[in-house]
């Protein structure tokens, strides 16, 4: 599950490869829909939340407002990303046995380690399917 979680994330950080800075800004017409550079930066504090914060108690590096605020440069996002990506890989890589039927404390929507772990996944792969329509989308423009 590690390894789908982030494959995920590498999906949506990847659909901004070779792209100019109005171009990860663009934004489909569609109600709602985000910019590249917003969804890069949301996956990857999402992914931090739900498994360094939810699952092992760390402090965020940022919060989701500022995310959708997209203040920050993709480079920001890509540097952000691989500090993230190694944090998931030391935590899930150890999780004592047994961790994953733990019940979560707090303000999360899910009930156990392994439900956080299936949402993560679930969040990161339907923003994947969103950038790679967006950059298809923003392809379609030139």
């Amino acid at each position: 599950m590690r390894d789908r979680l982030l494959r995920e994330v590498d999906r949506v950080v990847g659909a901004t490869d070779g792209l100019t800075a109005p171009q990860l800004v663009w934004t489909p017409a569609a109600n709602g829909a985000n910019s590249l550079l917003v969804l890069a930066a949301h996956t990857v504090g999402a992914a931090e939340r739900h498994i360094l914060v939810n699952i092992s108690g760390r402090k965020p590096g940022g919060t989701r407002d500022e995310e959708f605020a997209a203040k920050v440069d993709v480079a920001g996002v890509r540097a952000r990303w691989e500090t993230v990506k190694r944090g998931i890989v030391d935590v899930l890589d150890n999780l004592p046995p047994g961790r994953l039927d733990d019940d979560l404390v707090g303000p999360v929507s899910t009930s156990s380690v392994q439900a956080m772990l299936v949402h993560a996944i679930a969040h990161a792969a339907e923003h994947a399917g969103q950038a790679e329509l967006t950059r298809d989308l923003l392809n379609d423009r030139s």
